[in-house]
């Protein structure tokens, strides 16, 4: 094993002459590669919709697609309007007016729902007439009363369009499903979902709608699914712009201090920048999204990446200030670092790999695109920087000596691996102490995704859509399909007394302590117009018991004028959805909740029906819950692939795996951390585990690495980590700086879940490096006594 290592190390080397000797070769080549992934980036394109979360493939997701075809959206905007008093003729007035102009200026849209065209229906001696609620304005105060009355005490109306106590009203705005730009003339048809460019033009113009009718008397607030997708992409466009931005300004900041040198800042920002453009260029090509994952990317790379240049340039400008030669310097660095770079980047490619089994294609698309992203960044480490560097005008500085503020930075390291070599036990035992109370705090996390938390309280979206939880019960809709398996199987008076069942079931939900809203199906259609046509009569309001009689009702209303069946039902009567309205809380208490209430709707139609629960909020429940299983595997598998890396880097398996617990502990520290904070473990933060262990056995790598060499060297442990700390340590130190400062400036994002994701994966990375400089040390001190 160690004429292996020797033979990899003496070819990098070489590389390092052959670089040298053409490096304009080896710089055009590169801008070639680079210059056609770049040229791919007009079609990068950003998905913050909640079914860009699963698998185009995931069998709930088809059978969803296949309900929105039927259905039409199941997500929508929501305008709601807290007036006091919806019943009085100046509000209901303006109401009309904001109706009208909505439908008038809205591009992309499918329809508009509000009081103003509600179904208004009612029997005129034996025909039915299905007309709009505000058909006509009421002209006195007794009118107005009846109006109230009627709407408070229909089921169409309340807690679906207007709140129990009259005080709050909704305008529920839904988008196309298929965008007009797709239409197949021939057919005057379109196969082309809306773009995310089309659904920005469309909650754009809401909102300037909005801006002309707000005011005191008519307060408008903006939420809704729809809206706050598209709240959530704008953040998440802003985030990646800004932090991208501000994590090279860092990296500049850092590198004019470790190097003082312009050359020692340009070309590590040139190389991992191709890096960085190069895999979003990638992406481009594959049509990938850039998704609330993947916002950290390019943050990443950059941290990531820059890591390689630093352990590579750390070296060549020490050999170059000690020995005055550009080519001898290359080949030196190369030779020096190049396998611990390479090894790095495949256990820190390893770890993002692991996100490969997620059920969660925006988790399996960054575990692949940051793999390849961080052995792009490698690539060019390895070939464009040595390049650069060979042709790069390089400024003379003073010899290397004892004196510079440089070497008192090694005496600091010298002096930490000195302590942790003299007390190895106490170093083990503390560390043990921490390891231990973090993982009984870890142990106390438990799975939860709230999406909307991820915005700041006083974030627009996130105060309407509260406002509208608390008026109407919910926001979001969760569906049941039912499918009687035949068509005008809907007739049947028992399924439409079983649909009206599930309905009062499904009104009885409770979640995390707060009721569902409405919940709403055809059976309401069928008894009002049984109602309408008995009169008015109150026992009237009830599902007819004969099959030619609901079929009768059905055929009265479209013919009088009703266009709300094909909300509920198909073409063949077939199929009938049930709506459920309910609050935006925690995913995965839903998961819970829906899976007994599908049970019971299952035993419920028995024999009668079939039974599936869809609707985008409800698939996302249900994939969020699977995620723990599947991350867990991926954890595992990162961890087997990265202590195979180790062994074969050291060349000693007990070695090799013992020097894993430096990587194992900071994360259980960053676990620990979360729950004494109280983040939570969710969709963002569950992710840290499988990035942290990438980066985290960085440093390891180096340590150990530098610490095997020196000890086949001189054979004594302790002089072997003190030449290790003096030679590779300030590199590690550094890295690490860059690293964590990548990940703290996340601390500024307004997006709470970026915040969170930046605090622990600095923190991981912080106490990775302490692990490295106090417990690595440790461990080898006891671990090499008995060699």
């Amino acid at each position: 094993m160690q004429n292996i290592r020797d033979r990899i190390e003496l070819r990098f080397s070489n590389f390092g002459y052959i670089v040298n000797r053409r490096p304009w070769l080896f710089i055009l080549g590169s801008l070639l590669v680079v210059a056609s992934l770049v040229s791919q980036l007009p079609h990068i394109i950003v998905d913050t919709s909640a079914e860009g979360l699963l698998h185009k493939k995931n069998p709930a997701l088809v059978t969803y697609e296949s309900f929105r075809q039927q259905f039409g959206r199941d997500t929508m905007a929501i305008a709601a309007i807290d007036s006091g008093n919806v019943f009085n003729a100046a509000f209901l007035r303006k109401l009309q007016e904001f109706h009208s102009a909505l439908e008038e200026e809205v591009p992309f849209l499918d329809e508009v729902t509000s009081l103003v065209n509600a179904d208004h229906i009612y029997g005129e001696s034996d025909d039915l007439i299905v007309e709009d609620l505000l058909e006509s304005l009421p002209e006195n105060e007794a009118e107005m009363k009846d109006l109230k009355s009627r709407v408070l005490s229909n089921p169409l109306y309340r807690n679906v369009l207007v709140s129990g106590d009259g005080s709050f009203t909704v305008v529920i705005i839904k988008p196309l499903l298929l965008s007009p730009a797709g239409k197949d003339l021939s057919s005057n048809t379109s196969s082309q979902k809306l773009s995310e460019k089309e659904v920005t033009a469309f909650v754009d113009s809401i909102r300037k709608v909005i801006s002309r009718f707000h005011s005191p008397d008519f307060p408008i607030h903006l939420g809704g699914d729809t809206t706050v997708e598209e709240v959530l992409k704008g953040m998440t466009v802003s985030t990646m712009m800004r932090f991208t931005g501000y994590t090279t300004l860092v990296i500049i900041i850092i590198f004019a201090f470790l190097f003082r040198r312009i050359s020692g800042v340009l070309i590590p920002l040139v190389v991992v920048n191709f890096a960085l453009y190069s895999t979003l260029g990638l992406m481009a090509a594959f049509r990938v999204p850039i998704t609330l994952n993947t916002t950290i990317l390019p943050s990443f790379l950059l941290a990531v990446g820059i890591g390689d240049s630093v352990h590579i340039l750390a070296i060549y400008y020490r050999h170059l200030r000690k020995h005055g030669n550009r080519s001898e310097a290359i080949s030196f660095a190369l030779g020096h670092s190049g396998l611990a770079v390479l090894m790095t980047s495949l256990t820190t490619a390893g770890g993002l790999l692991s996100f490969v089994t997620s059920g969660i294609e925006p988790v399996t698309n960054l575990g692949i695109f940051a793999a390849i992203g961080v052995m792009l960044a490698l690539g060019f480490t390895l070939v464009t920087l040595p390049a650069l560097l060979s042709v790069t005008p390089q400024k003379k500085q003073k010899p290397y000596t004892d004196d510079t503020s440089l070497s008192k930075l090694d005496n600091m390291l010298a002096a930490i691996g000195d302590f942790a070599t003299r007390y190895p036990w106490r170093v083990v035992i503390v560390s043990c102490c921490l390891f231990l109370g973090a993982l009984l705090l870890a142990l106390q996390l438990r799975f939860t995704h709230n999406s909307l938390i991820y915005l700041k309280k006083d974030v627009p979206v996130r105060v309407a859509t509260e406002l509208i939880d608390d008026k109407m019960n919910g926001s979001i809709g969760v569906e049941f399909l039912i499918d009687t398996g035949k068509p005008y199987g809907l007739y049947e008076p028992e399924v439409m007394k079983k649909i009206e069942e599930a309905q009062h079931l499904a009104e009885e939900m409770v979640i995390e302590g707060r009721k569902v809203g409405r919940a709403s199906a055809v059976a309401d259609i069928i008894k009002e117009i049984n109602q309408a046509l008995h009169g008015g009569k109150i026992d009237e309001y009830r599902i007819p018991g004969d099959r030619e009689l609901i079929a009768q009702e059905l055929l009265l209303y479209e013919v009088g004028g009703g266009e709300n069946l094909e909300k509920f039902i198909d073409r063949e009567y077939r199929r009938a959805r049930i709506s459920v309205i309910v609050p935006w809380v925690d995913a995965v208490a839903y998961n819970h909740v829906l899976y007994d209430f599908e049970q019971k709707m299952r035993g419920l139609f028995a024999g009668h029906a079939t039974v599936t629960l869809t609707g985008m909020a409800a698939i996302i429940m249900r994939t969020l819950a699977s995620i723990i299983r599947s991350m867990s595997e991926s954890y595992l598998i990162a961890g087997c692939v990265i202590s195979i890396l180790m062994i074969l880097l050291i060349g000693n398996v007990r070695l090799g795996l013992c020097s894993m617990g430096p990587n194992f502990f900071p994360i259980v520290l960053g676990l620990g951390l979360m729950k004494l904070t109280g983040i939570p473990l969710d969709y963002s933060t569950i992710m840290v585990g499988g990035i942290a262990i990438g980066l985290a056995v960085d440093d390891t790598v180096h340590f150990m690495h530098n610490f095997r060499r020196y000890h086949d060297k001189c054979g004594d442990a302790r002089e072997a980590v003190r030449r290790t700390l003096t030679t590779s340590g300030r590199a590690m130190l550094f890295t690490t700086i860059i690293l964590a400062a990548g990940f703290f400036i996340l601390l500024f994002a307004e997006l709470k879940s970026t915040f969170n994701f930046g605090l622990i994966t600095g923190f991981t990375i912080c106490m990775a490096l302490v692990a490295d400089f106090l417990l690595a040390p440790a461990m080898m001190v006891l671990l090499t006594k008995k060699d």
